[in-house]
Order: structure tokens, then sequence, then C-alpha cells
């Protein structure tokens, strides 16, 4: 098995080593890995004391299974990144690339558990997003919200742009905030009516006038289109805040003075256990679109190069998608 070592910028190796998988787990031949150009940059720059080998979303196809797994060889199949794990004393879910190492390798084994058969209707481009619906999914599960009520999404990245798109398949009101007016614009072709840019939107104003003074019922937390701060005055009393993706996001502020005052709920959501087959029915059905998602290919062998150029110019790309032959 070969896999990808990011150690820095300077520092990326191709190193081999021996993949067996045991009992319960499954052996897959990657096919193409996702790789976010955030993750990157931030595994590039500072580094993780958790792991080296990149890549948390994947399509790969069945190499060895148990022959009770219901997998037959062959079978194309995306992995789930989030794993069940029992730790002092307690269970846990890590995630792959984020939490331990990826999948940016030829080969890999991961519990059956993990590992979700693909529907032909699902192109491979599709199904490397299921782990960001699956989170985006788990995040509108968990806010106490009615048909029609304002949702406030901060940050047109990739989960901003697949909350904006599930909050109106649940019939709530996407309020999409973002400084990238081409993401905004892509959010708008996908039917997301009310997208706003602090650069030319007075943002206080214009939801006050959207909502007719009520302000939003709960915002999500995807990205750094605006601030913390920023985002909780947008907020109703008694709203909630969901903070939501991987731990790659930089570090904020939080004014507790109006969260106090405002009564507000701020919780986490960091995987999206559970929610892949739900993810896999999203994409199946067509509710969910990633065209214009993915800014760049790569072959395997070049991967160096392609962090290289996500360090570079950090703005340019969104997602790298890595082919495996």
């Amino acid at each position: 098995m070969r896999e990808w070592h990011v150690k820095n910028s300077d520092n990326i190796l191709l190193e081999e080593r021996v993949a067996t998988r045991e009992a319960g787990e499954v052996k897959l031949k990657m096919s193409k890995i996702s790789l976010s150009s955030r993750e990157l940059v931030y595994l590039a720059s500072e580094g993780s004391k958790a792991h080296e080998v990149p890549g948390h979303s994947a399509v790969a196809y069945v190499s060895e299974a148990d022959e009770d797994s219901g997998l037959p060889l062959g079978a194309r199949v995306v992995v789930s990144p989030f794993v069940s794990v029992y730790e002092r004393g307690k269970q846990g879910i890590k995630t792959l690339g984020v939490d331990v190492d990826g999948l940016l390798r030829d080969f890999v084994c991961v519990p059956q558990e993990n590992v979700f058969p693909l529907p032909d209707g699902i192109s491979d481009e599709e199904a490397v997003f299921t782990d960001y619906i699956a989170i985006g999914n788990k995040a509108l599960e968990s806010i106490e919200c009615n048909d029609g009520d304002y949702i406030l999404i901060v940050g047109a990245n990739t989960l901003g742009l697949i909350l904006s798109q599930l909050a109106s398949y649940y019939q709530l009101v996407p309020v999409l905030v973002d400084l990238d007016s081409d993401k905004l614009t892509l959010a708008k072709s996908w039917g997301v009516t009310y997208t706003l840019n602090p650069t030319y939107d007075n943002l206080e104003r214009r939801v006050t006038e959207l909502t007719g003074g009520r302000m939003c019922d709960a915002a999500l937390f995807a990205g750094e289109g605006v601030s913390l701060d920023a985002a909780i005055r947008l907020l109703k009393d008694g709203g909630e805040i969901i903070l939501g993706g991987y731990s790659f996001h930089e570090k904020h502020s939080v004014d507790m003075d109006t969260i106090l005052k405002k009564q507000l709920k701020l919780r986490g959501i960091s995987n999206g256990y559970g929610e892949v087959s739900t993810s896999i029915n999203l994409l199946a059905n067509k509710i969910i679109r990633t065209d214009g998602l993915i800014s760049g290919n790569v072959d395997f062998e070049d991967v160096p190069s392609a962090i290289t150029d996500c360090v570079r110019y950090p703005y340019k790309f969104t997602h790298m998608l890595v082919s495996v032959q």
C-alpha cells in the first residue's frame, strides 16, 4: 500500500506499508479521493499531531471482504470517514483525515460499517461529497425549527452550499452569507434565493427586511464569511448557533454579553455519523447539487504539486479530485 504523508509544505512523502485486512474490515482499491484545499493548507502549514495522511472523502472498489459482508468483489462504494471507536470507557467518533490518518492511499482497510454501495445514478464526482451532506443533515436535524423559519448560513464553502440546499429541501428559508461573490453566484444558480455579501450589504438591515424584523431563527456557522459576533447579532432572542464542519476553522472571539442577553444556544457538530445512507439517497434523488465544487483534477503520483498549488493559491481551489490508477 502506498500513502502520501504531508508533514509540511516542503516535506510530502510517498511511503509504503503492508495493508493487512482484519476480520470485519473491507480492503478497498481507491479510485477517486477528494482533497479539500482548506484541509491541505492547514496540514501543510500548521501540521497535525493526530495525522499526516489527508483525505476524508473517497470512492473505491471492494478488493477483499468477509464472505457474509454482502459486498461483492469489484463493487463501487463510498467510504464514510466517521469511525466509531471505544476509548477511555466511552463510545466516540473519529474522522479519517481529521483526527487520524486519512484516505490518500492506493489501498485502505476500513471497518465494514464504513463502506456503502453506490447506485449507478450517482457519479464519483457527486459521491465524494457524501460526508459533507451527512454533516449538514445532522446539523439541520439537531435544530428546532418550523417550516418557513429563516436559517442564517455563514460561509459559502462546500458545507455552507450544501446546507443551503438542505435547508430549502426541509422547507426552511436559508440566508447565505459570504465574501466570495463567485460562490454566492453558484448558490443562486442552485436556487438559493437569499445571498448576502458583507462587502456590499448591511447585514443587520437586510436580515431585518427579509424576516420582517423577527431576525433569523438559527445560524449554521460553516465558514468564515463573517465573524461569529456578527452572526449572533442576526439571531432572534432564544435562537441557536451550530458550529459545523471539520476542525480546520480559524479561531474566533465571541461576544459573551450578547449571547447571554439573547439567551442563545451554542453547539458544535463535527461529524455525520449515522447519516451517510441518507446522504446517498439525497444524491440519488437529485436533491443536492455538487457541480462546481471540484476545481482541479490530479493523478495520485502528482499529489505534491497539487498541495503546493493549494498552499500558494489558497482561494483558487475548493476541492482537488485525486485519481488512483
